[in-house]
Order: structure tokens, then sequence, then C-alpha cells
């Protein structure tokens, strides 16, 4: 008689995510480089769902805590079309999915972190996310069936070769609230001033992000703004 094999068990599915995690979280693009992550075996972002969740201590960034920085509650995503661009491995939209947005559309360049979010989205029985690759140097809007209630920017600016048309495609896509986190070497008025030139009102300088496991990488300036 042929013998079944047994799914795996649930434990062992998680334990494994979380290793790819770790694994994916080590580098990501920076303009045509790599950047290395320099907490080493660190999952990028923790992030909470019911059925899968990435810890405070195994992280160097905590969404929950950077929703909060930003005053992001569930009466600002509850039913509306949420974009992350450069998402990573999906931890804001997971996050977020605890709120019931009617979609979430994560943006990342790195194919293999899209998959792994498309993997985690499955294990956690997630329905309303979904992950794509993409390059955001040349990305158009039209691409992405826009326009979103809600858009995430955190961390990129810096990041991309082109800024310029990153603030184009932020201006594009955006019909109602930005958050936008700039890497710390980005003069906060040089933010205000690009944001202004797209179109954005109701401009914000928040602060500094403050949810960096290491205190001195706490020197993100952190923005929200409005586009009608």
């Amino acid at each position: 008689m042929k013998q079944v094999e047994s799914p795996p068990d649930e434990a062992a599915i998680e334990a494994k995510l979380k290793d790819d995690l770790r694994r994916e979280s080590a580098t990501f693009r920076k303009k045509s480089s790599r950047h290395r992550l320099r907490t080493r075996n660190a999952i990028y972002c923790a992030f909470q769902t019911p059925r899968f969740s990435v810890g405070r201590e195994e992280a160097q960034r905590d969404a929950g805590r950077r929703l909060r920085r930003f005053g992001i509650a569930e009466n600002h995503v509850r039913g509306k079309r949420i974009l992350d661009l450069g998402c990573n491995n999906g931890a804001m939209l997971f996050q977020l999915s605890n709120y019931g947005p009617a979609l979430g559309l994560g943006i990342e360049y790195d194919v293999e972190k899209v998959q792994l979010a498309q993997r985690i989205a499955e294990f956690a029985a997630i329905e309303n996310l979904e992950f794509r690759i993409g390059d955001l140097d040349r990305i158009r809007a039209a691409e992405l069936n826009g326009p979103f209630d809600v858009v995430l920017c955190l961390a990129l600016e810096a990041h991309v070769k082109d800024p310029a048309h990153l603030y184009d495609l932020l201006a594009a896509v955006t019909r109602g609230s930005l958050y936008f986190e700039a890497n710390a070497s980005t003069p906060p008025d040089l933010v205000q001033a690009n944001l202004q030139r797209v179109g954005f009102s109701e401009i914000e300088h928040i602060g500094a992000c403050d949810d960096d496991i290491v205190p001195k990488n706490n020197r993100r300036p952190l923005f929200s703004a409005v586009r009608a």
C-alpha cells in the first residue's frame, strides 16, 4: 500500500517562513547596488496578524509602532485602497490588514521578497493583499490601477535612482493620504518642497521615526500629506 505523506504542520511552516524572512531581510536594493541590514539575522520589520506574526524581538523595525507614529488608525484604512511602494517583505500591509482595507497592493523590486510576501499572505489566509514585482525608477502610474486612498512610501527616496520620478509617481497614484518616511540623509525642507511641487497639500512634518531597534537609526523624517 502506498504511504500517504502527511502535510507539514503549521509550526514547521511558520518556522520556515521566518527563516526565509531573515534571509530575504539581509539586503535590499540601493540605487545600483545592495544595502546590507546592519542588524544581522534580524527580520526587517515586525508585524502581527491573527495567524502569523513576527515579534518585536525578532526584527529591526516595527510596523505597528510605525503606524502609531503616523497616527494611522482603523478609521483611516477600513474599506480603503492601500498602496505600499517599496513594500519589502510586506510587513506594513500585513499589519494594515487587521484594519479591513478593501485592497492592499505592495510593489517591491526583489522577486524573492514578493514571492515570500505572497506565501505569508496565503499561510495567514489574508485574501485582500496583492504583491507585485516593480522597479520604481521605471514603473508608471497606469500600471498600478490607481488611484489609492492611502499611499505609503517609507525609507525609499534615497535608494531610488530618480527621486523626481518617485515624487511624480506618488502624485499620480494618491487620491487621499500619503504617509512618507524620508531617509535620514534627506533634509525635511527638501521633502516638503518636492511634495508641494507635485501638488500635495496639508503637508505635516510629524518628526522622526521611533521604531528602529537601534536608537541612532531613529532619524528618518516623517510626513503626512493630502492630494485631492
